[in-house]
């Protein structure tokens, strides 16, 4: 009986870990950060950005997420991007928002525009690639903010890549390669973007609170993140960062 409860427990645990390292292609919409389902409330899931607006024929919002490769990050991190108050089409939970995974090395952008635009939609073949997301509002004008939600539930503590799923599952060739920890937080990526007046080309740079550029630093809280075998890790050389605090 001892056996069992024990074998039980250890499939609980397995299953635990899969969880909070869930993918961002399994994702439809944003997680709910206050329902604990969905993973501890840290505010470091979070980054946000305070103004964004859409005016048709006028104006969009651009968004570009970089992930720099840093020692400490996980080579591919989820996340959700979303326009906060604004009329999305659909407008719902999952029509404000793109879902995807940023690998080591990538840039993807992300345009805020009205349903209409010229140049920015979905029959251009330059705004259809896997690198670009397109969140569209109705042609009225739209005003409002956004936020970014990392997938990783546990951005304070370094997960092991072998236990991400769709991740080394046939790469991996060495036991240290296997036992590497790293971080997937949105304080592993760089986030910019500009408010963007079509009229004249200017517009005005958006500021994002909770990313790399503005997180506790590179020499953050050190949790949970030993030295394993010959990693290629050098000691200290990352942080799990602040949010939004």
């Amino acid at each position: 009986m001892k056996k069992v409860n024990l074998f039980l427990i250890l499939i609980m645990l397995g299953f635990g870990i899969l969880v909070q390292n869930v993918h961002a292609g399994t994702l439809a919409e944003a997680p709910n950060l206050n329902v604990v389902a969905t993973g501890p409330m840290h505010n470091a899931r979070l980054a946000i950005a305070p103004y964004a607006q859409v005016v048709a024929n006028d104006s969009y919002t651009f968004i570009g997420i970089s992930h720099p490769s840093l020692a400490s990050a996980h080579t591919s991190i989820g996340l959700v991007v979303e326009a906060m108050n604004m009329t999305t089409v659909p407008n719902t939970k999952a029509g404000r928002a793109a879902i995807f995974t940023v690998s080591a090395g990538e840039t993807h952008r992300i345009f805020v525009v009205n349903q209409s635009h010229a140049t920015i939609n979905g029959n251009n073949a330059s705004f259809t690639d896997t690198l670009t997301h397109l969140i569209m509002t109705t042609d009225a004008s739209q005003f409002g903010n956004i936020k970014v939600t990392s997938v990783g539930t546990h951005p304070y503590g370094a997960t092991i890549d072998n236990n991400r799923p769709g991740r080394y599952a046939d790469t991996v060739t060495t036991y240290s390669e296997a036992s590497l920890q790293r971080f997937d937080g949105l304080n592993q990526l760089s986030m910019w973007g500009v408010v963007y007046q079509e009229s004249n080309g200017a517009g005005f740079a958006m500021e994002f609170i909770g990313d790399m550029s503005d997180s506790a630093g590179a020499a953050g809280n050190l949790v949970n993140f030993p030295m394993v075998g010959t990693s290629k890790l050098a000691g200290g050389s990352g942080g799990s960062g602040r949010g939004v605090n």
